[in-house]
């Protein structure tokens, strides 16, 4: 990939959606292709220019023993010969700091922020090997380097992770009210700021699910699942089938015994479309169906073989209602 062409999308001057589909693809086929643009991003950020749009300055705290900063007395003997210093040390990071006077920032604090919207996903690697799948309507925020005692992420919506294991780094998963630990697993979580119910569903291997508003959790064995519901503070301990939590990746939607409204939301996502029901319809059916390839219009007429509904479809919305 064209480095100037990487430098114009880290400083937004990429507008074609084309380009910007090229671009994206490039990072994400390959992990030495995110090292390099991790690498490129960061040596932008720190070089002065304005910060590219998806990176975010959290104000963290770290201990200050474990933080290399380059003082203004440097700064000064150093100012003639160069704008910008990148210092290697012995741990094997690369860590670069946007040096200015009155301000240090040191690059665990930078974040990479993706957002996928509806009737999309998206999968990505991380520069410790963990895969990351992204469903519609989700944002993921991960470090542009791990901090040294432990591996942070943050996500609202859901995703599956596949945690490359690392007993001395844990992996930690904050959604909102819901938290997980991890040292290398596979699991999923869902954690939509407009629903109920937060979940982690694990597949493989063990986590540490904790509801964060009291501190309450459990370990988790496979083919279990963790349930926060965010208004009654229920938690619920629950034996699932995986599959039915984790398919959404393999680009196949899956429901048994499913209510109606759950239907109906999920749709709204895969599809990226708004439905309304109409207050005639009996919203009590439940559904036990797969859906993989069907189009839009396909998955309302398999709604309308168990429910008596009729349907119009309007360009990005659908009306529900009796015949």
């Amino acid at each position: 990939m064209n480095e100037e062409k990487l430098i114009g999308y880290i400083n937004g001057e990429i507008t074609s959606e084309v380009e910007t589909v090229e671009i994206l693809d490039w990072i994400e086929s390959s992990a030495e292709n995110q090292k390099r643009y991790s690498h490129l991003k960061n040596l932008w950020v720190a070089t002065g220019l304005d910060h590219p749009k998806e990176v975010v300055i959290p104000t963290f705290t770290f201990p200050k023993a474990k933080r290399i900063l380059i003082q203004d007395r440097i700064i000064k003997q150093f100012m003639k010969y160069a704008a910008v210093f990148v210092l290697a040390f012995a741990l094997g990071s690369l860590s670069l700091y946007f040096i200015n006077k009155s301000q240090k920032v040191d690059m665990y604090s930078l974040y990479n922020t993706i957002e996928v919207p509806y009737g999309e996903q998206s999968q990505i690697s991380l520069y410790d090997g963990t895969k990351v799948w992204i469903n519609s309507g989700t944002k993921f925020r991960y470090p542009a380097m791990f901090s040294h005692n432990r591996r942070e992420v943050f996500i609202e919506g859901e995703a599956f992770f596949d945690v490359a294991k690392d007993k001395k780094h844990p992996f930690v998963v904050n959604a909102g009210q819901l938290k997980v630990e991890v040292f290398g697993t596979r699991f999923n979580i869902c954690a939509y700021p407009e629903d109920t119910e937060f979940s982690a569903t694990l597949e493989e291997g063990s986590i540490s699910a904790i509801d964060k508003s009291n501190g309450k959790g459990l370990i988790l064995k496979p083919g279990e699942q963790f349930v926060i519901n965010r208004e009654t503070n229920e938690l619920k301990h629950l034996r699932v089938y995986t599959d039915l939590y984790t398919s959404w990746k393999e680009n196949v939607l899956k429901f048994e015994n499913a209510p109606f409204e759950e239907v109906i939301k999920k749709m709204e996502r895969w599809y990226d479309v708004k439905i309304t029901v109409d207050q005639s319809v009996n919203a009590k059916e439940r559904y036990t169906m797969t859906i993989k390839t069907e189009s839009l219009r396909e998955m309302l007429a398999l709604l309308s073989k168990t429910t008596k509904i009729n349907y119009k479809i309007n360009v990005n919305s659908v009306l529900i209602k009796n015949p």
